[in-house]
């Protein structure tokens, strides 16, 4: 920082000592500014040493190490391509300027001395505290979500000292710090790594920030990600698809019962068809005599015997009693007659059968 040269009263330089030089009190007062830095690694940063007393040597030390000496006969001793010093003296102000070209980090608070030797040494002090700044990523890409859905997002901040401060800023706004949690880590070399969750609901399409900055620096360090939300999917009707399903499964069994109804009433039909009527059940004796094999064009049943049986087979059941056996033959069954007649009633063949239907013949052995 250059000379101010508004300083011109001795009120304004606090720092003074006093001493004795050959036997006469010299008051010595040092001004070193600025009091405090805080700058970021590899920054170059200035102090000013100034006094409005005689002096012989100005040393300038950096945490207890001396870094640089100015003869005030012969100007600054030795070269260190690290700091480098001006000269800003008046006729009434020693003023000399220290700068250093490249602040190296350190995990404390680094003094800076400027010490002026006449007899009794004066001295003022300032501190420097050099942080570092490292990078911040959100560490998921660009996302998609529908309306209304939580989408959740990560964001890193690595190398970083001191613990650097994460913050979250959705479409140019800073979120609210209870709407996401943030947690540090310090490794070996004393460097910090934050870590910090947002969650959020979808509902507009935005620009997702997370901004990450030390004191020392002018600007953030910032990752961002594209947030698109969309509307949600509509579910799927099924009504329809219900209701057509529904009428083609009705009218294929509706077409079923009408195939079985109609199979039915045909079989039933057919049936009818061939059944005999009882009209053809009558007895008439002036018509021909019909056999059933011949009415329905059906085979003769060749098992069947007349009843002119003139011989006795092991069909006759032979009772002898004394000299007169008596020969019984089992029921016949005798082929169906049909009678064609109108005017004939259906007891009729029923008589019919009924007398037919046994022979008993005796038969006398001399």
């Amino acid at each position: 920082m250059p000379y101010n040269s508004s300083w011109n009263t001795q009120e304004q330089w606090p720092d003074c000592f006093t001493g004795n030089m050959h036997g006469h009190i010299l008051q010595l007062c040092v001004i070193q500014e600025p009091k405090n830095v805080t700058v970021l690694r590899g920054s170059q940063v200035r102090f000013n040493c100034s006094t409005d007393e005689s002096w012989d040597v100005m040393t300038w030390l950096l945490g207890g190490r001396t870094i640089l000496t100015i003869s005030v006969e012969h100007g600054p001793l030795g070269r260190d391509e690290s700091v480098s010093t001006v000269n800003h003296s008046m006729s009434s102000l020693s003023l000399w300027e220290l700068v250093l070209m490249n602040a190296s980090f350190s995990l404390t608070v680094q003094e800076v001395t400027c010490e002026l030797l006449p007899t009794k040494p004066g001295r003022s002090s300032s501190a420097l505290f050099v942080q570092e700044k490292g990078n911040v990523r959100i560490l998921e890409t660009d996302q998609s979500a529908e309306e209304g859905m939580l989408v959740i997002f990560h964001c890193q901040a690595t190398g970083w000292y001191p613990d650097p401060s994460v913050s979250w800023v959705v479409n140019g706004t800073t979120v609210d710090r209870g709407d996401y949690n943030t947690s540090s880590l310090q490794d070996p070399d004393g460097l910090f790594s934050s870590s910090s969750v947002l969650q959020m609901t979808a509902e507009m399409s935005t620009w997702v920030e997370c901004w990450a900055s030390v004191s020392a620096a002018r600007a953030h360090q910032s990752s961002s990600v594209k947030l698109t939300v969309v509307a949600p999917e509509t579910p799927q009707d099924y009504t329809v698809v219900i209701a057509v399903i529904v009428s083609v499964c009705t009218i294929i069994l509706l077409a079923v019962l009408i195939l079985i109804l109609c199979y039915r009433k045909k079989v039933t039909k057919s049936s009818s068809e061939n059944k005999v009527s009882p009209s053809l059940w009558t007895v008439n004796l002036s018509s021909g005599r019909w056999s059933v094999a011949d009415e329905t064009s059906g085979k003769v049943n060749l098992g069947y015997h007349t009843e002119d049986v003139t011989s006795l087979g092991h069909h006759d059941l032979r009772n002898k009693a004394g000299d007169t056996t008596n020969i019984i033959s089992p029921p016949r069954v005798p082929d169906i007659i049909i009678f064609r007649s109108s005017d004939q009633k259906k007891e009729d063949f029923s008589n019919l059968y009924y007398k037919g239907g046994k022979t008993v013949r005796r038969v006398t052995t001399v």
